[in-house]
């Protein structure tokens, strides 16, 4: 071969090799590894440049050997990255990642989407600004105590809402029934992160939501991140939580999320008065997978669980085996929960929607009460639900809702049967009769909806519809029309009017056999709402709500029933909300509530205050971003005193010998206002591939003592105020990655 086409030829080789050296990468956003698309990598020198895609990767191919300075940059957004690479002719294709930092760090907008075109009675707020709320320890269920309407039970984070107890709401998550939402602490079963957003129903609710006669709370929780890989992990003063989460292939996307107290572990037990309490400890679980198909249709299949587990022992020499003798000894309660879920989203002819679940619902509790006995009890449900969306024509739509449920239920109890309830504080376990019960049943029920939205005008809606219901257990049947109007008066201003009537299944100590009488009927309430809303600017809002529902089949203990329908009641008000959204440095809400709540015993005529009536409620909660990385928030809570039944002395004895307490008329007394301030210092701290956050609270700041009750010695002649166990402080921090 001729030499100087040797020389050519190897010099062809080594230019095509040096060219093969490529650099290829990811450009993202730092600390939350965002991808950044069209952000442009140069070569500093030369004229090489490469524009990252919609997963913020890029490749670039260099022009041979050497030493380099890339820089990647997206003018106006970000600040721009350098970095330095070698390139030797033995080189492979090389990797180099950018993470930029954002020109402008503004606070947060928390968006929340109209899942539904339901206006009526609705309030919607994000997660993350529940979260973030001083005094809840990042819990985003303790949070919904700051909006109108809904009341402190004293009891954790469990609601009432507008004159009704905790057990009377419904909750949903992603449209799906749920069979447990507190741990035994109070704390939510929920991963905060996962929250999208709340929507609380307080009154004349969509007929699509079931059996259930306070509100509805319709949780959704975010999809899995698409992009890439991540986590993150949290560890606060309680327990400790892990999430996962990304793409699974191209169409595919997943996360779980895991929980565990951990307290239980270095602080074992506690004791106070005579109770020993070994520190409860609590674990949940979430999972959604989701799978991508033709179009917008999409099948999601749903995990949650939870459990608890407490135990206690009461000493016989203490005021409340003293009082209650069958409580002296060891106590324990245990619980789990376990739901799984498929979930068809299909788009249909002319704009149809239908969604389409099956879901499967375990659950079980175990109860051994000292000498008072023992309870075991399962239940294992199968439910499907279908709810179809039908655009008629423009402004005018009918949505359709079915749901078909079959539960088995087990049961293994021998144990004292109080019938307790509110229409008699003077309820004695130790003295009630042992009731013993080994049962095995399945229970039947379904139902049907219909929604119809009709824009009669130009500023007005229609909404009308029904709900109808059968519940095989007790046999009964249920038609309820709901009715509502929506005008828009103003491009600003929204007045919205409902009624609806409602119903709800009495408990099961209530209708079991032998504890309860099957023979109940439901619990009944309508619901009658009349709102103005009112945007004032991008950012101000404000709404007032007044209400009255009124209910009646209320459960009153029955000397030879147990139970009977035979009490009624009423609960009305008015409430405020004016509220900052974020966008600047300051945002927050005032919640303004004026309510009035009563019970009847129509039975006997007589009738006093609910035993969470407040009949003034308000709470302030502001946020402000000091800087970047750094957010202080503060939540004012005060209402006025609840009512409850004093004890005025003794009136004889029981058959055992001990003295019978004389209570005064039912929730005579008032305990004094209850207020407390609650303080949040959170800090953000970035780094390349992952982000830290620290948030720290100060509860109760200027300590006030506030009573929730009041107990008595064995003799009754010694009362003693019951302070709520307040946290003084709260801390958590959370790595993201």
């Amino acid at each position: 071969m001729n030499k100087t086409y040797l020389t050519i030829l190897l010099t062809i080789v080594q230019a095509a090799s040096a060219q093969a050296a490529d650099i290829s990468g990811t450009v993202q956003e730092r600390g939350v590894r965002k991808p950044i698309t069209g952000a442009v990598v140069t070569v500093q020198g030369g004229t090489e440049s490469a524009v990252s895609d919609e997963q913020g990767r890029y490749r670039l191919k260099l022009p041979g050997t050497g030493r380099y300075t890339l820089r990647a940059s997206k003018p106006g957004e970000y600040d721009s990255a350098a970095s330095e690479i070698s390139v030797t002719e033995q080189a492979e294709a090389g990797r180099q990642d950018f993470y930029l930092m954002p020109l402008f760090r503004l606070p947060e907008v928390l968006v929340v989407s109209e899942r539904t075109p339901d206006r009526i009675s609705k309030t919607a707020i994000s997660g993350k600004q529940l979260n973030r709320i001083a005094g809840t320890s990042g819990d985003p269920l303790a949070g919904l105590q700051t909006l109108p309407g809904v009341v402190s039970t004293n009891n954790g984070s469990r609601p009432a809402v507008r004159g009704s107890g905790p057990g009377d709401n419904a909750y949903y998550v992603d449209g799906l029934v749920v069979g447990k939402i507190f741990h035994v602490a109070g704390i939510s079963v929920f991963n905060a992160d996962l929250i999208s957003d709340f929507n609380l129903y307080s009154g004349a609710f969509a007929p699509r939501f079931g059996d259930v006669t306070g509100a509805v709370l319709d949780v959704a929780l975010r999809n899995p991140r698409t992009d890439q890989l991540g986590g993150k992990l949290n560890i606060n003063m309680l327990g400790a939580d892990a999430l996962i989460e990304g793409p699974v292939g191209e169409d595919q996307s997943f996360y779980f999320a895991a929980r565990r107290s951990y307290i239980d572990l270095f602080l074992k037990q506690v004791q106070q008065e005579g109770v020993t309490l070994q520190i409860p400890h609590y674990s949940d679980y979430q999972g959604k997978y989701i799978r991508k198909l033709a179009g917008a249709d999409k099948l999601t299949f749903h995990v949650q669980g939870a459990a608890d587990a407490l135990q206690l022992n009461i000493d016989g020499s203490s005021d409340i085996a003293q009082k209650q003798p069958v409580l002296a000894g060891n106590i324990a309660v245990a619980d789990a929960y376990a739901m799984q879920a498929l979930v068809w989203d299909a788009s249909m002819l002319d704009g149809a929607r239908n969604t389409l679940a099956l879901e499967h619902i375990a659950a079980d509790v175990t109860n051994s009460v000292a000498s008072a006995g023992n309870l075991y009890l399962a239940q294992d449900a199968w439910l499907l639900r279908e709810h179809l969306n039908l655009p008629l024509s423009e402004g005018h739509e009918l949505a359709l809702g079915a749901n078909l449920s079959q539960t088995q239920i087990s049961i293994d109890a021998d144990i004292k049967n109080a019938t307790c309830t509110q229409f008699n504080p003077a309820c004695d376990l130790t003295s009630a009769a042992q009731q013993k019960l080994v049962d095995r049943f399945t229970s039947n029920a379904w139902d049907a909806s219909l929604q119809d939205r009709k824009r009669i005008s130009s500023s007005v809606v229609l909404v009308a519809g029904a709900r109808h219901s059968y519940e095989g257990y007790l046999s009964k049947s249920y038609t309820e029309p709901r009715i509502g109007l929506e005008w828009e008066a103003t491009a600003q201003t929204l007045v919205t009017a409902g009624w609806g009537r409602h119903n709800q299944m009495p408990t099961g100590q209530q209708i079991a056999n032998a504890f309860g009488n099957p023979r109940l009927g439901h619990l009944r309430a309508d619901h009658s709402v009349l709102g103005v809303s009112h945007r004032v600017d991008d950012l101000w809002s404000w709404k007032a709500e007044t209400y009255f529902k009124r209910f009646s089949d209320l459960v009153v203990d029955d000397p030879q029933l147990n139970y009977v329908n035979g009490a009624s009641g009423s609960a009305y008000g008015l409430e405020l909300l004016v509220k900052k959204d974020s966008g600047e440095r300051l945002s927050g809400w005032l919640s303004l509530s004026l309510a009035r709540s009563e019970r009847r015993n129509d039975l006997t005529g007589e009738a006093f205050r609910f035993e969470l009536d407040q009949p003034v409620n308000a709470t302030l909660v502001s946020s402000y971003q000091l800087n970047d990385d750094w957010s202080l928030d503060a939540k004012w809570s005060g209402h006025s005193g609840t009512p409850y039944t004093p004890i005025t002395g003794t009136n004889g004895s029981y058959a055992d010998g001990r003295l019978r307490p004389r209570y005064a008329a039912i929730n005579s007394g008032t305990l004094p206002m209850y207020h407390r301030l609650d303080l949040r210092m959170a800090r953000q701290l970035l780094r390349d591939t992952y982000k830290l956050n620290l948030y720290f609270e100060l509860n109760n700041v200027y300590g006030r003592q506030n009573i929730v009750g009041y107990t008595y010695d064995a003799s009754y002649t010694v009362e003693k105020p019951v302070y709520p166990f307040v946290l003084p402080f709260s801390f958590g921090v959370q790595a993201e990655f």
